[in-house]
C-alpha cells in the first residue's frame, strides 16, 4: 500500500501537479515507512540478532533509509530534475529492499 501511494504521489509530481490535498495520502506512506524501519529495528532488539553479524539486515536496514531519504527529496519542494532522479532511485531500492527481505542476502 505504501507503494502504492508513494507511485500515486510521484505521478503527480512528475506531471507537476500537486497531489490532491487529502491529507492521509500524504501522512500514511511515511507513516508506513517509518513503521517499517522502526520493526527491522525491534525485531533485531527482540531477537538479539546484531546487524553486524548479519550483513543482510543491516544492509536492509540501511536500504530503509535511503529509500525513506530519497522518497522525501522526491515528494518535497526541490529542483524538479532531483526530485524525478530521486524518485526512481527510492523505487530501484524499494525493489533491493525486497529482494534482500525475501532471499536474505546482501548483493553488493
Amino acid at each position: 500500500m505504501a507503494l502504492g501511494l508513494f507511485v500515486w504521489r510521484g505521478v503527480w509530481m512528475w506531471r507537476g501537479q500537486p497531489s490532491p490535498g487529502i491529507v492521509w495520502r500524504r501522512i500514511l506512506p511515511d507513516s508506513i515507512d517509518t513503521l517499517l524501519l522502526l520493526s527491522g529495528v525491534c525485531m533485531a532488539v527482540i531477537l538479539d540478532v546484531n546487524p553486524l553479524e548479519h550483513e543482510w539486515l543491516l544492509v536492509k536496514l540501511l536500504a530503509v533509509m535511503a529509500y525513506i531519504g530519497l522518497g522525501m527529496m522526491a515528494l518535497h519542494p526541490g529542483g524538479r530534475h532531483w526530485k524525478k532522479t530521486s524518485f526512481v532511485a527510492a523505487l530501484m531500492i524499494f525493489g533491493y529492499i525486497t529482494t534482500v527481505a525475501h532471499s536474505k542476502q546482501a548483493w553488493f
